[in-house]
């Protein structure tokens, strides 16, 4: 099976932290439907604070919380017994940062589906004057608007299809054939 080269991507870790954004949220597929993983910040200005600075609290246990939700939720998907050990890895490692936590999450999406694009990272803040920007495009308010190819989810049969949940569905749902519903 061949990979085709999609493109490059750059990720901005000078960009600012914007509330209401995905850059510490996850949604993942329930037997109730959507659910969503947050992962808490330490308290103070995060909103417009450059991502490289924004830290990660562990004053809950939002890890162990966190697990037992992805345990619960694909337990019963293809790939579980494959992927979980990595996944369990990436969020018991308790980074400081919420940008080191992102670039291991985005790793593991690139070891397995996300192969054919080149990834940069950039320390400063990007201007994108004549770029295509798609930092603040997708939102908790907006997100369902973007297309996804339909692959079968665990929940299917009790939600229907659930479009544009987190790359953790796509990765236990369909492990390295993901990047075919990309």
């Amino acid at each position: 099976m061949e990979m085709q080269q999609y493109g490059k991507v750059t990720i901005d870790r000078g960009e600012y932290f914007r509330k209401g954004s995905f850059r510490n949220k996850c949604l993942i597929n329930s037997s109730h439907g959507t659910q969503l993983l947050s992962v808490p910040l330490k308290k103070g200005k995060n909103n417009l604070m450059p991502m490289c600075d924004v830290q990660i609290s562990y004053d809950e246990d939002w890890p162990r919380q966190h697990l037992s939700s992805i345990r619960t939720c694909y337990g019963k998907s293809p790939y579980f017994i494959y992927l979980i050990d990595e996944v369990e890895s990436v969020i018991a490692s308790r980074p400081k940062f919420l940008v080191d936590l992102n670039e291991k999450s985005l790793f593991l999406l690139y070891k397995y589906i996300l192969k054919g694009i080149d990834i940069l990272y950039c320390e400063q803040y990007i201007e994108t004057t004549g770029q295509q920007d798609f930092r603040n495009v997708f939102k908790l308010n907006n997100y369902q608007q973007a297309d996804v190819n339909h692959y079968p989810q665990v929940f299917e049969g009790n939600n229907g299809f659930l479009p544009n949940l987190s790359g953790l569905d796509l990765l236990f749902c369909q492990g390295r054939y993901g990047y075919l519903y990309l």
